[in-house]
């Protein structure tokens, strides 16, 4: 029934036809074959720009990084509808290839799908929200690759390690009012919108844990086993978990690697631990950064080993802001979709920054098997995640135009 609800509301508010609903899923599932790490989302970035100049949208192009602004011309925008165009590596792919395993084309899918919903609209409301929107596609959202990023930081293309947080220091979501976002939600009802009240922010952690080579069978007493101290933190680690405030929602989840080509006869010398410290506050996360290097610290001596410490700043954490929340709980109430309320997601987000610069909020999409950042993650209802977004984001970009002007 719900189904037959939004979609018919789809088609008397903005001429939505089946065939306009086939054309998004194969957008979607075009984009899903662009897969591609962050800042080298090039195929992506000339496909999605090609749909949008398609509707006659002006296009913006960001220096030195793939994504852009679309703006109908003439437009004066408030708020930004971004989605994030980056991709994840695909496990044990030897050919470097990546997935959409957080659904990422589900995004670029959608507010291409509502711009073109509000562009083919005859409504006096469609036509008055887009001179106020600007959609962007964002880089680079999944905190990965960081040393390709430096190279690039190096090079002077850009400043920081995440597409939100380049445009942030660049100014361009200083020339806006509020930010609308999406993400793929992992939700078992077929279909849905939920808003996350708040998401947990994170730092990185590298160690890099410094031994001695030696014969492992002949003389492993000449050696100091890099390994072992790294596997000692990892303990300290898992010991250290019960004393992590529920409240704070602290996760860490440690890699312990060794370097390329190490022989099974050799004591090793260098051990590369990396963590994320994701908590909700950031005293919380800075407390818990602490007491990792301490951890790490203690784990060396004990074994006789050195260690090296690199702190990362990440991501800060989300705040969806109250009267957007809102508004979109009863605009999706009102089209009869199930609206979900999640309190706290413990996943981060460069959305978080700006969340701590503008109001902002996180609509999440249905359609997928929940399976995120696994090579299973599958779109299992296609109108559920291609279609019915783009109607309620259209729709809802109309009241919160209204309600903003």
């Amino acid at each position: 029934m719900a189904e037959k609800n939004w979609f018919e509301i789809g088609k008397k508010r903005f001429g939505l036809t089946e065939d306009t609903a086939a054309d998004f899923v194969r957008i979607g599932t075009n984009l899903w074959n662009r897969a591609e790490p962050g800042f080298g989302e090039n195929a992506t970035h000339e496909y999605l720009a090609g749909l949008f100049e398609g509707l006659g949208f002006q296009i913006e192009v960001f220096e030195g990084m793939p994504g852009f602004i679309a703006a109908v011309p003439g437009a004066e925008p408030e708020i930004a509808v971004i989605a994030d165009m980056d991709a994840l590596p695909l496990p044990g792919d030897e050919s470097g290839a990546y997935i959409h395993s957080c659904g990422h084309h589900m995004q670029t899918t959608d507010i291409y799908g509502a711009a073109r919903l509000l562009s083919e609209s005859s409504s006096e409301p469609a036509s008055k929200a887009l001179k106020f929107l600007a959609f962007i596609a964002v880089p680079a959202e999944e905190y990965i690759n960081l040393e390709s990023r430096e190279e690039l930081r190096e090079a002077g293309k850009i400043k920081h390690l995440s597409g939100k947080q380049e445009l942030l220091s660049r100014g361009i979501f200083s020339r806006y009012t509020k930010v609308v976002s999406t993400h793929a939600a992992g939700f078992t009802e077929p279909e849905f919108i939920s808003s996350v009240l708040g998401m947990g922010g994170f730092e990185v952690l590298r160690f890099v844990f410094k031994g001695k080579a030696a014969h492992a069978g002949a003389q492993p007493h000449k050696g100091i086993n890099a390994q072992n101290a790294a596997s000692l933190f990892l303990q300290a680690c898992a010991f250290l978990r019960e004393s992590f405030n529920e409240s704070d929602h602290i996760r860490i989840h440690p890699l312990l690697t060794l370097p390329q080509g190490i022989s099974v006869n050799i004591i090793p010398e260098t051990a590369f631990v990396e963590t994320y410290v994701r908590g909700a506050n950031p005293k919380a996360v800075s407390d818990t950064v602490e007491k990792l290097k301490n951890a790490a610290a203690g784990s060396a001596r004990s074994i006789g080993a050195e260690i090296e410490i690199e702190d990362i700043p990440g991501y800060a954490p989300f705040k969806a802001d109250p009267g957007m929340h809102s508004l979109l709980g009863q605009v999706v109430r009102e089209m009869g979709i199930p609206f979900i309320e999640e309190q706290y997601a413990s996943p981060s987000s460069d959305m978080g920054d700006v969340s701590q610069a503008l109001p902002s909020i996180m609509l999440g999409l249905p359609g997928v098997n929940g399976l995120f950042h696994n090579p299973g993650f599958l779109v299992t209802d296609e109108k559920a995640a291609y279609v019915l977004p783009s109607v309620v984001l259209a729709r809802y970009l109309e009241e919160l135009i209204k309600q903003t002007r």
